[in-house]
């Protein structure tokens, strides 16, 4: 076997051996010996990348399995507690579940049925106990992403600390750990379209499972809709010229400011049928406005403007350094950000949008700087700040989880088994 074939190929035994001893070894000791293990790889394999994300993602999804339902999160459980009694068509019409005899009466398969896909398996595979699903729904939401994350990251300069950071950053990463089952059905239809933009940014091609896994994604949440255009039309994968981006921006802000309007027409000529659902919410956006969501400035100016910062200065200043790959991800972060901006009517539309941003982040921050020793670095700064926070914010995020203590101490199979949720 030569030396690229010895790279790139999956050791499934020491994967699995890996994941094995992971899950049921403490914290405390495999995670310190997981970020060595990976990080002093002169030259990592692609075994060594796939277990590193496996551990990280059985890591959070283990700290899930211990959440309480509550807010939102409390109609995806009663969606997945219901599949019993409604069947696999009730799953696809009932997403939300029915835990209230006052709730509207639903007839129709909704236009986010892939939840109910979801719920149908995942109740059967499950054997009805809702943690282990919180945990396979987590550890998906992870993956998807970290996938996306390496095939990208082959597009850049020596690419080992932007994927081993970039995983850690978005991992430990409090507020998209915390919304993960919150805002269930957006997270993880975003995470399916993480996958396949960085695919498609790496290859420039869309094939039939990256066909598929967008319709999974739009079927799951219609948001994720947004980044069609970017699959669809060449152009959009481009360096675009100043004048392109000006043009861009201008269009795409219109747009979205009159995409109620619009979007009002579209369900006026269509009616309510499964295919019109995302043009219906649009069209409610502006009135139908939870007023206690909306930007949280401390969280734009963490979170968004460095981000704002590096994409513009890239696309507007070095866009000649910028590669086909780097030109697409850019771009398409330009667009989110702009729908961000442009949705100043839409507060709680606006908030679930700016959301998407965490997403990004190991996608955007290793442009950071173009010096790759620097890069690293800073790159391994923002990773430990992000480690350092998680656990000083977990016992103040407002969901109740397994005492800090515990996911320190406890491996990820007791917190799987230790059924600490109640309802």
């Amino acid at each position: 076997m030569n030396y690229s074939s010895r790279i790139n190929t999956i050791e499934k035994g020491e994967i699995i051996c890996g994941s094995l001893l992971f899950l049921l070894l403490p914290p405390i000791i495999t995670l310190p010996i997981l970020c060595f293990y990976v990080l002093q790889q002169k030259y990592a394999r692609k075994t060594n990348y796939i277990l590193f994300f496996i551990c990280i993602a059985l890591y959070f999804a283990s700290i899930n399995a211990t959440k309480r339902p509550a807010g939102d999160q409390i109609q995806y459980y009663y969606a997945y507690k219901n599949v019993p009694t409604k069947g696999f068509i009730g799953s696809l019409i009932h997403i939300y579940g029915l835990q209230a005899s006052w709730e509207e009466e639903r007839n129709n398969i909704s236009g986010e049925f892939m939840n109910g896909v979801y719920n149908y398996l995942g109740y059967y595979l499950t054997c009805g106990y809702y943690p282990i699903f919180a945990a396979i729904i987590t550890f998906a939401n992870y993956i998807l992403v970290f996938l996306g994350l390496y095939k990208f990251a082959q597009t850049l300069k020596k690419p080992h600390i932007p994927i081993i950071c970039g995983v850690t950053i978005l991992s430990f990463f409090y507020l998209y750990f915390q919304y993960l089952l919150q805002i269930q059905k957006q997270f993880l239809a975003q995470s399916i379209m993480m996958y396949v933009l960085g695919s498609y940014a790496i290859s420039g091609k869309m094939g039939k499972k990256e066909w598929l896994m967008t319709g999974c994604a739009i079927f799951t949440h219609a948001a994720t809709s947004l980044f069609l255009p970017f699959l669809l039309f060449k152009p959009l994968r481009n360096r675009l010229t100043k004048i392109g981006l000006l043009c861009m921006g201008i269009l795409f802000s219109l747009l979205i400011i009159m995409g109620p309007q619009l979007a009002g027409n579209v369900v006026s000529s269509m009616g309510d049928t499964a295919l019109s659902y995302g043009a219906n919410r649009l069209a409610k956006s502006e009135i139908n406005n939870d007023t206690e969501f909306g930007l949280i400035w401390s969280q734009v100016f963490i979170v968004a403007l460095p981000i704002a910062w590096i994409v513009l200065r890239k696309l507007w200043m070095e866009r000649k350094t910028l590669t086909q790959a780097h030109a697409f991800i850019l771009n398409v972060v330009l667009l989110l950000l702009l729908t961000i901006t442009a949705m100043f009517r839409q507060p709680l539309a606006q908030y679930r949008y700016f959301m998407m941003i965490f997403a990004f982040m190991p996608f955007v921050y290793p442009f950071i700087c173009q010096n790759t020793q620097q890069r690293d670095k800073i790159l391994k700064i923002i990773a430990i700040i992000m480690i350092i926070w998680f656990y000083y914010q977990f016992d103040k995020i407002v969901w109740s989880f397994a005492p800090e203590i515990d996911i320190i101490i406890k491996s990820p199979i007791l917190l799987l088994l230790g059924n600490y949720y109640t309802i």
